[in-house]
């Protein structure tokens, strides 16, 4: 009996755990109570602890020499040392004694003066004149000093967007012209833009001086908490200049007077053509140079006299401009790399304008590295044709695509051991779309010298006839085997 009760308790016991159990895993999971978006990383003011020694030749010249030189020490070149006593108070030490230096008092009046850029000051040890200090008083504190701790952007390649000259001042655009500076400030901005789509750059603006210097000068007057004057000097130099020459963009119209009428022949032709290069700053050397050009379509000759849309017409050029700079810039900085390889479906390490969605490109295995053997400067490394990509969706940092024509083992690859070089021409786009399932068979020829069949008669002579017939002007263009063409 007993034993059959200590059952029953354990079953029991063992439903009320399992119950528990199914009410806990039936609790939903916690959902995240900030579900904003980050906040732009566009730097900060950050407090820096150091230490630091200074000499005068009273005990308040030596406390503020020291604090200069604990400024110095964290924002270095950033200060101009001229003004910064008045910048900073640190004038607030002038007829202290070293009772009064070492006050606690004195760190706030510090902290208040300095508007914030000294904080937790202390002094940890003050001598008095002696041979081993020159006879000069010495002064040892410690202090939080306000720094700007800029961005983590400003790690990525920095690059300025130079103006785009241009060999006239207007354009000839359809049935009209524009101003050469008006289309090259735009296509300056486009690039611009870009670029920091990229994701691989840090961007840095060169319009926008008396703007930014009116921002600057707030602080140095001081409108604004003296700790800001840590952001002064702080402006970023260049790693790359971008600049350009632009040698043609126009969309020309040709007009012909007929003689049989009043009226004109009028057609429309016209392209881009661009020469760009990127400068290192530091060594002015030229790390890539390289020539674009694209066509726009043509208009066929009419008597119509429609016109055309400059503004459009204007627009597609510029955007194949942009879209083709701004490849040939991430092709010779940092090539768009396989960073995912699932079957032949891939994702590639670039989105934005680097890639475009639809689009076909031709992809290479990486090799070894080559090196010269007279300079043993790098050569790059081995180039294999692989496959074929058709781009399928673009984000603003990744694509995703999937692979054709395979003519390699992509099992064995390293990572980024694939990489996407051009954009293959429209023509070839098209023919790879097509299946072979999709072609139809071309109709036969019938071959003159062949016996026709009896039972077909005339309709089969006729046929033999007109295809062995040579063509005449009316028949279109002359094919390859003629000896006219």
């Amino acid at each position: 009996m007993r034993h059959q009760t200590c059952a029953a308790l354990l079953a029991a016991v063992t439903f009320v755990a399992g119950c528990g159990d199914k009410n806990e895993s039936a609790k939903p999971a916690a959902v995240p109570t900030n579900m904003s978006a980050p906040v732009p990383d566009v730097g900060k003011l950050i407090n820096v602890k150091v230490t630091a020694e200074g000499f005068g030749a009273s005990a308040s010249e030596a406390v503020s020499e020291a604090m200069k030189m604990a400024i110095l020490q964290v924002n270095g070149a950033a200060i101009q040392t001229a003004s910064m006593t008045a910048k900073y108070g640190l004038d607030v030490t002038l007829g202290k004694d070293s009772v009064s230096l070492r006050a606690n008092e004195f760190a706030e009046v510090v902290k208040q003066r300095s508007g914030g850029v000294i904080q937790n000051f202390k002094v940890l040890d003050l001598q008095e004149p002696s041979l081993l200090a020159g006879k000069r008083y010495k002064a040892s504190i410690e202090a939080e000093i306000a720094k700007f701790n800029a961005s983590a952007e400003m790690q990525k390649i920095k690059v300025v967007v130079g103006p785009i000259r241009f060999e006239s001042a207007s354009l000839p655009m359809g049935d009209r012209s524009l101003p050469s500076a008006e289309v090259g400030t735009t296509l300056r901005q486009r690039i611009s833009d870009a670029l920091v789509q990229t994701g691989r750059f840090a961007v840095l603006d060169r319009e926008l001086s008396p703007e930014i210097e009116r921002e600057l000068d707030m602080i140095a007057t001081g409108q604004a908490p003296s700790a800001e004057l840590a952001k002064m000097s702080q402006a970023a130099s260049a790693d790359l200049v971008w600049s350009a020459r632009v040698s043609n963009l126009s969309y020309n119209r040709h007009a012909r007077q007929l003689k049989t009428s009043d009226r004109e022949l009028v057609s429309y032709s016209g392209g881009w053509a661009i020469s760009q290069k990127l400068v290192n700053v530091a060594t002015r050397q030229v790390t890539s140079s390289d020539s674009l050009r694209g066509q726009a379509p043509p208009l066929a000759p009419t008597t119509l006299g429609s016109g055309v849309d400059s503004a459009k017409v204007l627009e597609d050029m510029s955007s194949e401009l942009v879209s083709q700079v701004v490849a040939s810039i991430l092709r010779r900085t940092f090539p768009v790399t396989v960073v995912s390889l699932d079957g032949t479906n891939v994702v590639l390490s670039q989105g934005g304008q680097a890639i475009r969605e639809g689009t076909r490109y031709a992809m290479v295995t990486m090799g070894s590295e080559m090196k010269d053997p007279q300079t043993g400067q790098s050569l790059g490394r081995v180039e294999s044709p692989c496959c074929e990509l058709v781009v399928e969706r673009v984000t603003p940092n990744l694509s995703y695509g999937r692979l054709e024509n395979v003519r390699s083992n992509l099992e064995q690859l390293s990572p980024g051991g694939l990489q996407l070089r051009q954009e293959l021409p429209a023509s070839a786009q098209k023919t790879a779309a097509v299946t072979p399932s999709q072609v139809a068979p071309a109709p036969a020829i019938a071959d003159a010298s062949a016996p026709i069949p009896a039972k077909q008669g005339n309709a089969v002579k006729a046929r033999t006839s007109s295809a062995a017939a040579p063509a005449g002007p009316a028949q279109g263009p002359a094919s390859k085997t003629d000896d006219k063409w």
